[in-house]
């Protein structure tokens, strides 16, 4: 079973400012602020199918078939 199982190398403890350096990374006058934009409003498009386009082409389709 133990050839299974890697041996982990101990790590050493972290200090406190080691583990706020490593949260949250050196502070630099390099960081730029993202200012938010409104979304652009999307017009409606007119539907190209319509219940009454498919109605109108099914009352044609009946009118065009052969009675009987």
């Amino acid at each position: 079973m133990s050839l299974l199982r890697r041996r982990r190398d101990e790590l050493e403890p972290l200090r406190e400012d080691e583990v706020y350096a490593r949260s949250y990374g050196d502070r630099s006058d390099d960081v730029t602020n993202v200012k938010s934009v409104p979304p652009v409003e999307l017009r409606e498009e007119e539907p190209k199918l319509t219940d009454r386009k498919i109605r109108d082409a099914f009352r044609a389709r009946l009118d065009r078939r052969d009675p009987g």
